[in-house]
């Protein structure tokens, strides 16, 4: 299994010195191949831009679900750079860099920040860009495959102080309480547990508590930090979102609604083919058609 390890991480580093250019070009291919070869995910995520999107054709849902695929190939290139990129560089990648910097520079020290952000394809290389502005931590879940989780681990162990697994919230709470800023990402079904349905492109969806708990025991800010591809380059956003932590439903919808504008403005760029709307309020039947529903989330 070491051997193998090596391997992989040898071809990963040599994919990661490959000139941009080349790097983009290849993801595209990569990404036509995912859309041919997945085709469950591909329908999952076809049946999701159709009931997110029902003002759209579709040919128009046709082509953001093949873009979206392109996105996904192209992910792999930015989760390299992420792994093996320096600072420098990456920064030299984002158009606005320096006046976020200036924004991020002047943000409250004493007080703790939880960054929202969503499951898009290029996950791991937004949270890289993110800790180029504030040194951050973040939450993830051990992966099935050992190989990749290591992957992952040492890739996010470079540019993160920490990273908690779901069971630590409460360690996470108090992360923030001292003024450390943490990474979050709200926008998937998590189970009942610990969620409650909120409108999500109008339907019900199971929506994680933790940033509602997280204002009002931490006393933190909330932000969504966002990245929008602009060619070869990025433009990095940063969005406070005003939770008053009194009413959870209240605020768990606002956070939704500002990841819905997110989405919406680009479409292609969210990762469609997880079962946002898997489990359902009691009594209502399923969002998805009895081929798509298995295990597996």
């Amino acid at each position: 299994m070491r051997i193998l390890e090596y391997f992989i991480y040898l071809i990963l580093k040599i994919l990661s010195i490959l000139p941009q250019r080349i790097q983009y070009f290849l993801g595209r291919f990569l990404g036509i191949v995912f859309y041919m070869s997945f085709k469950e995910r591909r329908e999952i995520s076809r049946w999701n831009l159709k009931k997110c999107f029902p003002e759209k054709s579709e040919t128009e849902i046709k082509l953001i679900l093949k873009q979206s695929f392109i996105r996904l190939g192209e992910s792999l290139f930015e989760f390299l750079n992420a792994f093996w990129a320096s600072n420098k560089k990456l920064e030299k990648l984002i158009i606005n860099f320096n006046d976020l910097k200036n924004t991020t520079n002047n943000l409250d020290p004493s007080k703790g920040k939880l960054l929202l952000f969503m499951h898009t394809p290029n996950l791991d290389f937004v949270v890289r860009a993110a800790s180029l502005f504030m040194p951050v931590s973040g939450m993830a879940r051990p992966q099935s495959n050992k190989i990749v989780d290591n992957l992952f681990k040492a890739s996010r162990k470079k540019f993160t102080e920490r990273i908690f697994n779901p069971k630590e919230i409460l360690e996470l709470l108090n992360y923030l309480k001292i003024g450390k800023t943490c990474l979050y990402a709200p926008d998937q079904d998590y189970g009942y547990k610990n969620s409650i349905f909120v409108n999500f492109f109008g339907h019900k969806a199971l929506t994680v508590k933790f940033p509602y708990i997280a204002k009002r025991r931490a006393k933190c800010d909330v932000y969504i930090f966002s990245l929008e591809k602009k060619g070869f380059k990025y433009e990095a956003n940063l969005e406070k979102i005003l939770l008053d932590g009194t009413d959870m439903e209240k605020d768990l919808r606002q956070i939704n609604y500002k990841i819905e504008k997110i989405i919406s403005k680009r479409p292609e760029n969210y990762l469609w083919s997880h079962r946002r709307f898997k489990n359902r309020p009691e009594g209502e039947k399923s969002f998805y058609p009895q081929n798509l529903l298995r295990r597996r989330s």
